[in-house]
């Protein structure tokens, strides 16, 4: 499965969207959906699943995690916060959404599609899968640090997007002062939400279970941009002299100067900004063959 498949024409949607505003995308086909309800049902039931990769989230009630969480005692030592199912399903009739994070982390075909998506948009990619009951609302207005493509597994739930954060001074989190809402619509099974990074959304679950799984599209901080530059300076010179005088610091010092300065008339933003993407990319290898390397 490739970008294409979920929003047609992958140059229109970078030059009509991306950034830009949201959308909704209807496929000709229909998607093999990378995770069924079925395997939901059969991580949760396994007992292994823990906080923080699940919680349980309503709009204006704070859920205790004892609610749905259990302690285990694995070879005589005791741990909290594993999923307990009979919990997580009470809440769930009581109207509480159920929220995954990181599918990715312990879905073999969802990091798959992560990968393939983070070869696609050079960028580094995170899966969030939320449950919500019919006719109730997860989270209340907010902003995500990311573009997040949103794949409607079952289901329908009704979304309102507003627009983007009105300057650079800004973050992730509870949002007020929306505004008029840019796209008011209900989004299906087999279809496909788009959300620029930024914009302020809220959804509500409509007549059945709503199940969707969330890609959300990391972009880069200023933080790790200052750290890309300082590697791409600092590339190949020996940080190891411990000097003795303060005229050996001072000499130090002074080439320190005089190789940033050299180093600056190589070095310009698009190369500082490939190569913080490339490192962001780099922090997680995804391997999903170990043991069958080991023995094929």
């Amino acid at each position: 499965m490739m970008l294409s498949d979920w929003v047609g024409d992958v140059p229109e949607f970078f030059a009509e969207h991306w950034r830009r505003r949201p959308a909704v995308f209807r496929p000709a086909e229909r998607f093999t959906v990378p995770i069924t309800l079925s395997e939901v049902d059969a991580a949760i039931d396994s007992g292994l699943l823990r906080t923080p990769y699940l919680e349980m989230v309503r709009k204006s009630t704070p859920i205790d995690e004892s609610d749905y969480t259990t302690s285990r005692s694995v070879n005589g030592v005791d741990a909290a916060g594993y999923a307990e199912a009979a919990g997580v399903r009470r809440l769930l009739d009581d109207g509480v959404t159920l929220l995954l994070r990181n599918v990715e982390h312990w879905h073999a075909a969802t990091r798959s599609l992560v990968t393939r998506l983070e070869a696609d948009l050079e960028r580094r990619v995170e899966t969030f899968l939320f449950v919500t009951p019919p006719g109730k609302q997860g989270l209340p207005v907010h902003r995500d640090d990311a573009d997040v493509l949103l794949l409607q597994i079952n289901g329908s739930k009704h979304w309102r997007v507003y627009g983007g954060p009105p300057n650079a001074n800004w973050g992730p989190g509870r949002a007020g002062n929306v505004g008029p809402a840019l796209l008011d619509e209900s989004v299906r099974q087999g279809e496909v939400l788009y959300i620029p990074r930024g914009f302020a959304h809220e959804a509500v679950g409509e007549d059945t279970l709503s199940v969707h799984l969330s890609f959300t599209i990391r972009e880069v901080s200023v933080q790790e941009l200052y750290a890309a530059l300082q590697r791409l300076l600092l590339d190949d010179l020996s940080l190891t002299r411990r000097p003795l005088t303060d005229a050996d610091l001072l000499d130090d010092a002074a080439d320190l100067i005089q190789r940033f300065r050299v180093g600056l008339d190589k070095i310009d933003a698009a190369r500082v900004l490939a190569d913080a993407r490339r490192v962001k990319l780099a922090t997680e290898p995804r391997s999903t063959s170990m043991l069958a390397d080991l023995v094929g």
